[in-house]
């Protein structure tokens, strides 16, 4: 909230992200320790209510504050939220001995991941903006993989390397992370591109995206706890299959979008996408933290994680091109309309736009140069319509990736300690 200019805000979100990244690991892994495998569905669910929810609410919230205040109010909120937060913990958290305090720590491991995730993350941002056949974005990619190719290195040979590939050897584990990817890809991805088609289309405020936003935070809130209750009781597979279903319904739903859209067309998708949330997020976690063993909880919740925020930044990035795409896509078809005289769709439409420039009482001579540069603006924001549509169509078919994953997950409980699991010494 100090920030004094774009490189300031920068460096200080970068402060902001080093203890923030910790976040939701910790907090997983704290929820695993504390409830017995088959109390973790009910609790989990609880648990992602702030994880899913806030991403719904931050816009409402946020858009009030931008409005009614300043931007800076947006940061300036989350003091007293962390000022308890902190407090809490020191009297509510036990203090735990660390029994792998003799443990030798994976430096290059460490470095590799941290250049993989540090350089990917920036070539799916800025991708778009610079280019992706621009040497900037392929310098990334190319450093992102040297990163990859040294992590993998340090896993093979290292010892005791920071994060161990081999959970994914584990079925239900694998399941579930690629559940937990193309959620993410697809779920990011539209919540990037539904309060972008709002405001920039139909001249929603901040605030006003975040009230159309707000059945979906409410949703998730309702139903996560009952999908944990579920999930603990019959096993994971139900509720994710039903919930990765309902989530492609929603967002296929978005696919007849229009500059005639109103509330109620709005909201009942957003209901849906809530409801598919909210029986996805307990579910997927529970089952992969219950695939593995109790030592191996705060790597697995580490991978959670890493491999949520990497699917984020590839929705968010693949959407906002196929986005782009699809605009210029639709704008030269319907150019190629309106250049054709013969096609139907064309001429009807410059009739229709001269016989209105006539009667607000231009001069014959202007209705035609005037009507095509009226039509030409007009075919721009069906174009962007169009795009919308066609790109929450893709994400509709992303997410149909995770209902094979899905039905492929065991309903099993949690393995005990001194049942066999891969891991580094085996």
């Amino acid at each position: 909230g100090l920030a004094w200019s774009k490189d300031s805000l920068i460096f200080f979100r970068i402060i902001q992200a080093l203890g923030g990244g910790a976040l939701m690991p910790s907090g997983l892994t704290l929820v695993s320790f504390a409830f017995l495998p088959k109390e973790r569905g009910l609790a989990m669910g609880i648990w992602s209510i702030g994880a899913m929810v806030a991403p719904a609410v931050g816009p409402f919230l946020g858009g009030y504050l931008t409005d009614e205040m300043s931007w800076r109010a947006i940061f300036y909120i989350n003091l007293p939220v962390g000022a308890l937060t902190i407090l809490a913990a020191i009297i509510i958290l036990p203090s735990v001995e660390n029994k792998e305090a003799g443990r030798k720590f994976d430096f290059l491991g460490f470095s590799g991941l941290g250049a993989f995730l540090a350089f990917l993350l920036i070539a799916l941002a800025q991708g778009q903006r610079e280019g992706w056949n621009s040497d900037y974005i392929l310098s990334c990619f190319g450093l992102s993989l040297v990163g990859l190719i040294f992590f993998i290195i340090a896993n093979i040979y290292v010892q005791e390397p920071i994060v161990d590939l081999r959970l994914f050897a584990i079925p239900n584990f694998l399941m579930a992370n690629i559940v937990n990817f193309v959620r993410a890809v697809a779920i990011f991805g539209s919540l990037f591109l539904l309060p972008l088609f709002l405001q920039n289309l139909l001249q929603y405020t901040a605030f006003g995206t975040g009230i159309i936003l707000a059945p979906l935070a409410i949703t998730v809130a309702i139903v996560a706890p009952f999908s944990g209750f579920i999930s603990d009781r019959l096993g994971p597979r139900l509720p994710l299959t039903l919930g990765t279903i309902l989530v492609a319904i929603s967002l296929y739903i978005f696919k007849d979008l229009s500059l005639n859209s109103d509330y109620w067309f709005l909201f009942w998708p957003q209901v849906l996408r809530g409801a598919g949330l909210g029986l996805i997020n307990a579910p997927l976690m529970s089952a992969a933290i219950n695939a593995v063993r109790r030592e191996q909880t705060g790597v697995a919740a580490s991978f959670i994680t890493i491999i949520m925020q990497i699917g984020g930044a590839f929705g968010v990035s693949l959407l906002s091109t196929i986005l782009q795409r699809r605009e210029f896509f639709h704008y030269a078809h319907f150019l190629q309309s309106l250049s054709n005289p013969l096609a139907p769709v064309g001429r009807q439409a410059q009739e229709a736009a001269q016989n209105l420039l006539l009667k607000s009482g231009y001069a014959p001579p202007e209705v035609v140069i005037k009507g095509k540069a009226l039509l030409a603006l007009w075919f721009q924001r069906q174009a962007a319509v169009c795009a919308f549509q066609d790109a929450f169509f893709f994400s509709a078919l992303i997410i149909c990736g995770g209902i094979v994953p899905a039905i492929l997950i065991r309903n099993q409980q949690a393995i005990s300690p001194k049942e066999k699991t891969v891991s580094v010494g085996d």
